[in-house]
């Protein structure tokens, strides 16, 4: 098979490679769609952990090929989803119920090879068969989902608060129809990309501004209270600090896009004390993969995935979601 291997370079490689034989207890899947993930750059571009020569991607989902010794999670044929973490068990977090700090996790497209091939073998306690009617495309967002989730719950959010959300690629637009559903009463996005802008109303935005225009937007909406919760997506250092500098009073910020290594921003302590802010990260999925895949026929996402490469044109798909074309950029294994 070919797979998209990330050798330590700043560009994938295509390699042929055997085809994975599924072990005990694991499950053979022949990967339909696998999307980009802002992870995925990092890695390349040398910022995020990852054990070369590895093939990446860790959003995806396909059609179960075969089954290894054991294995009972789905059957051949069956649409399935990857939650694509595996966890050592053993260390405080793991037995304490807190696997996604563990300190020993490995995932598919960082330890282990991953999605961007056309045929991916994994564990079947990471399989999820994707629900009636929902096709390649939407299953394949269940594990972004699942992250949002995640967020969400981080975040406190009640009905009747005004949420801000800062950065609307697809994980933005994600938080605006998460929003929407919890009863977020204004929802205000912040996003230079005006097509972007544009999108998100249609996600449930209520107003989509530019960045440079997004305090005194808040100002006039919440008659200077400042939203109740903040969430930042975009992984950009300065954003960081303005979701903290915007918060309002008793607010609840959460620090969801991934940032370089060893950046910082400029905060106030003086403002987090007197607004008593919250300020929290949210890191992957614990426990909310089986929630997105429930929440997946009700959301129509369909339409998030707006560009699709074949594996041949994975750099250039890489270098489109670099640049922050469309929405949510996506390859096709076997297209």
């Amino acid at each position: 098979m070919r797979g998209a291997f990330y050798t330590g370079e700043k560009l994938l490689e295509i390699r042929e490679t055997p085809t994975p034989e599924p072990g005990p207890g694991q499950i053979l899947i022949k990967v339909d769609i696998a999307c980009v993930c802002g992870t995925d750059l990092h890695i390349v571009a040398g910022e995020y952990f990852s054990r070369p020569p590895v093939i990446i991607g860790h959003e995806f989902a396909g059609v179960v090929a075969g089954l290894g010794e054991g294995a009972t999670a789905a059957k051949v044929g069956d649409l399935v989803t990857v939650e694509p973490h595996q966890y050592c068990r053993v260390c405080k977090f793991c037995k304490t119920g807190r696997e996604h700090l563990c300190l020993d996790k490995r995932g598919y497209g960082t330890y282990y090879n991953g999605g961007f091939a056309e045929y991916a073998a994994v564990a079947e306690n990471t399989v999820y068969p994707a629900p009636a009617g929902i096709g390649a495309r939407e299953a394949a967002l269940a594990e972004v989902l699942g992250c949002c989730i995640r967020g969400v719950d981080r975040s406190g959010m009640r009905i009747g608060d005004t949420v801000a959300v800062l950065g609307c690629s697809s994980v933005g637009m994600i938080f605006t129809k998460l929003a929407r559903r919890a009863g977020a009463a204004r929802i205000i996005v912040s996003e230079p990309n005006g097509e972007r802008r544009r999108a998100a109303l249609g996600y449930g935005a209520d107003l989509a501004v530019d960045p440079g225009l997004l305090k005194e937007t808040l100002d006039r909406e919440t008659g200077g209270l400042g939203p109740d919760v903040v969430i930042e997506c975009s992984g950009v250092p300065a954003a960081a600090g303005q979701a903290v500098a915007l918060a309002g009073r008793g607010a609840r910020v959460v620090l969801f896009g991934v940032a370089p290594p060893g950046e910082t921003v400029s905060i106030e302590p003086n403002g987090i004390f007197m607004k008593e802010l919250a300020i929290v990260g949210s890191t992957i999925n614990p426990f909310t993969h089986y929630r997105a895949v429930e929440m997946l026929p009700s959301l129509g996402l369909g339409d998030l995935i707006t560009h699709v490469f074949p594996l041949a044109r994975i750099n250039e798909a890489m270098e489109a979601a670099r640049r922050g074309a469309g929405l949510k950029i996506a390859i096709e294994p076997n297209g």
